[in-house]
Parts: C-alpha cells; sequence; structure tokens
C-alpha cells in the first residue's frame, strides 16, 4: 500500500506559514492579471493589506488570526465598524486560510462565494483593534466550510461567521 507523499508545509514553523499568508495576495492576483499587467480593481482590495496575520497553523486546524485596525473608512454614520465591512473583511480573511492548504489543482483559485452568514453581537468602535480568528471547519476537492471570530482587545466577541466556498479550479 502506497503511503500520501507528505505536504512540504506540515514542517513549516509558523513564521513560514504567516510569511506563506502574507505573500498570497500577490499570487493569487497574479493569475488574475490583464494581459498588459495592470493592476485589477477590486472592491474590498484594501482590506488584504490593512490585515495583518499574527499567528498561523496547520494543526490542529488550519487557521489564522488577524489583527486589524478599524479605520474610518471602514465605518457606518455612528463610527462603528460598518456591517458590509465586517462582511468584506470576513470574506477576505476565511478565504485567506486556503493559503494553508491550497496547491497546484487544488483551491488554487480561492474558489467562489456561496454562503456567508454573519451575526453582528456587538458594536466595534472606529479606532479600535480587533482580532479577527478564521479556521477550516471541513474541506474537500470543491466544498469548503470557514468561519471566523472577531473579537476585541478583551476578547468580548464582536461579530462571528460562516463561510461556504465552492472551488472553481479547472478540472482538466
Amino acid at each position: 500500500m502506497s503511503s500520501r507523499p507528505k505536504d512540504p508545509r506540515e514542517d513549516m514553523s509558523e513564521e513560514e506559514l504567516l510569511e506563506l499568508v502574507r505573500n498570497s495576495p500577490f499570487r493569487s492576483f497574479g493569475k488574475l492579471a490583464k494581459e498588459n499587467g495592470d493592476d485589477i480593481p477590486s472592491w474590498g482590495k484594501k482590506i488584504y493589506s490593512d490585515l495583518e496575520p499574527i499567528n498561523a497553523t496547520l494543526n490542529p486546524i488550519p487557521s489564522i488570526t488577524f489583527k486589524f485596525d478599524i479605520k474610518d473608512e471602514y465605518t457606518n454614520l455612528a463610527g462603528n465598524l460598518h456591517g458590509g465591512s465586517a462582511a468584506t473583511i470576513f470574506d477576505i480573511a476565511t478565504t485567506l486560510v486556503l493559503t494553508l492548504v491550497q496547491k497546484d489543482g487544488f483551491w488554487e483559485r480561492w474558489g467562489v462565494s456561496r454562503t456567508l452568514n454573519c451575526s453582528y453581537l456587538k458594536g466595534a468602535p472606529g479606532g479600535a483593534t480587533v482580532k479577527v480568528h478564521c479556521e477550516i471547519v471541513s474541506l474537500g476537492k470543491r466544498l469548503v466550510h470557514m468561519r471566523g471570530i472577531m473579537t476585541d482587545e478583551v476578547d468580548n466577541i464582536l461579530v462571528t461567521c460562516e463561510h461556504g466556498k465552492v472551488s472553481v479550479d479547472s478540472k482538466i
């Protein structure tokens, strides 16, 4: 009986995993760049650079924790994190967890969202720094289910998220 080849990421340190996450948006956006090399404008693109990965692990489950400063551009008229901003943050942050497991032909293009459900439990004021913890709950060839939790500096839960995606990798 043949054994499954070991994935080299299994031996990566946390710092190496964090570096993989830090560099991943450029790798995926590069595959979607225009033929002339120009940047493709994208809703929420600034969130990629504003999400700072601070912890990453493959075991026991693939997960990443980010630090995120709530700037004025992400707030509503009341000065709190806008619900649409929170949903976009979770869309991007949960998807970035796929960086830890993707490889050629396997979640290489990050898939497309099928569901994105957010529960807003407490307001997150502009100017605050929050943590966004995201993890993979279930991963298959075509479907992934992820969850996320946003907390304040004393770990009060502010927003939770469940995110389901379908892979759009080619079946060639």
